[in-house]
């Protein structure tokens, strides 16, 4: 076992003693386990999923962050987290509805606001896909 706390700006959203943490980093998915490697990424918008022997896995919806791996201690440090029956999918249909609409038509944005557009709706459509939805079906034609 070993201490994994995830921690979004409004607070500590998990903070105990886990066996098993898979979440989604810019390399892919993957899994860590206790006396994981020392590691430090960059976490992707995606499903965290927390096991402990004789539970039934905790799931969260995570946007971007990083995670850091020390020892047997783990810290997932996201801009948001939700239980993914939380997720506000009218609101995600809406940022990803714009952010593709914006994409389409790059005339006149610059690279920073290309860049943003693209975090926008890797993130909404991740989370959407966590809650059932599938973004496109609610893309305008």
């Amino acid at each position: 076992m070993y201490k994994l706390e995830i921690v979004t700006p409004q607070g500590v959203v998990f903070s105990d003693d886990v066996d098993m943490t898979t979440v989604n980093t810019a390399d892919g998915e993957i899994g860590i386990l206790e006396n994981h490697m020392l590691l430090l990424t960059n976490l992707k918008p995606g499903k965290i999923t927390i096991e402990k022997e004789g539970q039934e896995p905790v799931e969260y919806a995570a946007t971007f962050g990083t995670v850091d791996v020390a020892g047997n201690k783990v810290i997932i440090l996201a801009e948001e987290v939700y239980k993914i029956s939380e997720i506000d999918v009218e609101k995600e249909i809406k940022i990803y509805q714009e952010a593709k609409e914006k994409l389409e038509n790059k005339e006149g944005l610059s690279l920073q606001e290309i860049l943003k557009f693209e975090e926008l709706k890797e993130r909404a459509e991740a989370l959407l896909k966590l809650a059932g939805v599938n973004p496109e079906a609610y893309v305008s034609p």
